[in-house]
């Protein structure tokens, strides 16, 4: 398993964004992301393709969570899944 400096970032910058006005969901959310990841770890396949042309080497997996819900973006390099990108389901992702 190996995050790539973004996708660290963006989980730390949803959870704080979270936090300032529910800090109780933002420690769910960070857990339910984290958890999904270890779920990888063992099932590097459980995520869809990239529906994207442009982005066919990764998968996206995405994580339920409240209203919405996040998308763990990655990609099976060898035997390593990478974490590229986390973002919220109301986010623009480009």
């Amino acid at each position: 398993m190996n995050w790539l400096p973004d996708a660290t970032r963006d989980v730390e910058r949803l959870r704080v964004f979270i936090q300032k006005n529910n800090p109780e969901a933002a420690r769910k959310a960070s857990r339910r992301i984290l958890n999904a990841v270890a779920i990888l770890s063992k099932n590097p396949e459980s995520g869809m393709p990239c529906p994207d042309e442009n982005c066919a080497l990764f998968r996206d997996l995405y994580v339920p969570f409240g209203q919405g819900g996040y998308t763990i973006r990655y990609r099976i390099q060898q035997e390593t899944v990478v974490i590229v990108r986390v973002w919220h389901s109301r986010e623009e992702y480009t």
